[in-house]
C-alpha cells in the first residue's frame, strides 16, 4: 500500500511527533511504502519511507501553517493517483484520512476561556492565530474535508460532533498506541536507582512523575497545589518544557525538581512510583500510556482522552477538574499504601497491554483498507 502521511514538522521531540515518529516505522515494517509531505525532517531509519518538501513561509506560526495547509493541498491534489490512502496529522485542505491527534482547537479555547481573566480573553480574540486554526478547523469539518477522520478518543469525537456537527459515521475512535518494551516495569532494574540519585532522591522517597511541555494547559501549578498540601512527604519530578519561576514559588516544603526536557524518558518512568496529569485539555496523551506501561497508577482528569481507559481504585484516578487540588492530593495519598501501589502497577500494565503499538497498527491498517473499499 501506498500511503501519503502529511506533517508539517517531522520531528523525534514530543508526545505527537514520537506518535508520529513510530507509526511510520510500524507501517513501514509492515510493509507499505510511506511519503511523508513536511516542511522540515529529521531522517528515518525506515526502509521504503520517502520525504518531500512542501514549501512554506515560515515567518510566523500564521503564516506557517496558513501556507503549509494551501501548499499541501495544492500538491497531494496534483499526486492524488499515486497514493492509496493520503493521512493528515495537521490541519490541511485535501485528505482521505483526517486524523484529530490535536483534538478540537475550539473545545481548548473554551477550557481555556473559563479560567483566564479579561487580559487573557483579549489576548485569545486579538490573536490571528487563534483565528486561523479555528478557520482551518471549520473548513475541515464543515465543508467535508475528508473521507473519514480518526478521534484519538471518544472525548474528541464528541468535541467533533458537538461543535462541528459532523455525523459519527464519519468518525472512528483509533486511540494510540505504545512501545509495550520500551515502557516496561523492568526498566525499574536498569535506571531506577542511578536515576533517582541524579536528581537527588533516595530508594525510600514517594515520588510522583509529571512529564509533558505546556505547564498551564498541563496543570502543573495543581499538581504542585496536590502535593504541597499533603503532610506526609512527597517528591515531584517535573519532566518537560515550561514556565517555571511562578511555579518554583509554589513549591513550599515537597522536593519539587524541574528536570526540563529528557530524551530516553524511560528513565524516568522507572524512577517514578506513580504518574499525575491534572490537564485542562488533553485529546489522549501519550504520556497515560507510557506510566502505565512502566507499571504507574496514572491520575488524570475528566479534561484528558485518556480517562477513558483509567479505572478509578484499579490503574488509578480521574478527578472532574483540574483545580481541585484537595481530590488529586486524596488520589495520591491513596497510593503511599504500599499494597495499594503494587496492585494497582501490575493493573496498570495490564491496561497498557490492550494498546500496544501492534495493535495499534493492525487498526489502521484494518481502517484502511475499509476506506480503500469504499472507493
Amino acid at each position: 500500500m501506498k500511503i501519503a502521511i502529511i506533517r508539517r514538522r517531522y520531528t523525534f521531540h514530543g508526545g505527537a511527533e514520537g506518535f508520529s515518529q513510530e507509526l511510520i516505522k510500524q507501517l513501514s515494517l509492515a510493509g507499505n511504502e510511506i511519503h511523508i509531505y513536511a516542511i522540515e525532517w529529521e531522517n528515518v531509519e525506515a526502509k521504503n519511507v520517502y520525504f518531500h518538501k512542501v514549501p512554506a513561509i515560515t515567518f510566523n506560526s500564521f503564516l506557517r501553517d496558513l501556507t503549509f495547509a494551501v501548499f499541501s493541498s495544492f500538491i497531494l491534489k496534483k499526486h492524488r493517483k499515486r497514493y492509496d490512502i493520503i493521512q493528515s496529522h495537521d490541519k490541511t485542505l485535501y485528505q482521505d484520512i483526517y486524523r484529530a491527534g490535536d483534538g478540537c482547537h475550539i473545545e481548548w479555547l473554551k477550557q481555556r476561556w473559563k479560567r483566564i481573566g479579561i487580559a487573557g480573553k483579549l489576548s485569545i480574540l486579538l490573536n490571528p492565530y487563534h483565528w486561523l486554526i479555528l478557520k482551518l478547523e471549520q473548513k475541515i469539518f464543515r465543508q467535508h474535508r475528508f473521507k473519514k477522520i480518526i478521534a484519538i478518543s471518544e472525548m474528541v469525537k464528541r468535541n467533533i460532533i458537538d461543535n462541528y456537527e459532523v455525523s459519527p459515521d464519519d468518525i472512528k475512535v483509533i486511540y494510540n498506541g505504545v512501545d509495550a518494551d520500551r515502557f516496561h516495569p523492568d526498566n525499574i532494574n536498569k535506571y531506577r536507582d542511578e536515576t533517582r540519585k541524579q536528581f537527588g532522591l533516595t530508594e525510600n522517597d514517594f515520588v510522583v512523575l509529571f512529564v509533558g511541555s505546556g505547564f498551564e494547559r498541563k496543570g502543573v501549578g495543581h499538581l504542585i497545589k496536590a502535593v504541597r498540601s499533603i503532610s506526609e512527604p512527597v517528591a515531584v519530578l517535573i519532566v518537560g518544557k515550561g514556565s517555571e519561576n511562578k511555579l518554583k514559588e509554589m513549591v513550599g516544603h515537597q522536593k519539587v525538581i524541574f528536570c526540563g526536557p529528557q530524551k530516553n524518558i524511560e528513565r524516568f518512568y522507572a524512577a517514578a512510583d506513580i504518574f499525575v496529569f491534572p490537564t485542562i485539555y488533553e485529546p489522549f496523551g501519550n504520556v497515560h500510556l507510557e506510566a502505565l506501561a512502566s507499571g504507574l497508577p496514572v491520575i488524570t482528569t475528566k479534561n484528558s482522552g485518556a480517562a477513558e481507559i483509567i479505572e478509578d481504585g484499579k490503574n488509578g484516578f480521574v478527578v472532574d477538574v483540574p483545580e481541585d487540588f484537595k481530590a488529586i492530593a486524596e488520589k495520591i495519598k491513596f497510593f503511599l499504601d504500599g499494597d495499594k501501589l503494587r496492585s494497582a502497577g501490575e493493573n496498570a500494565r495490564r491496561t497498557a497491554e490492550k494498546f500496544t503499538f501492534q495493535k495499534h497498527i493492525e487498526k489502521i491498517m484494518s481502517f484502511y483498507k475499509d476506506i480503500i473499499a469504499q472507493q
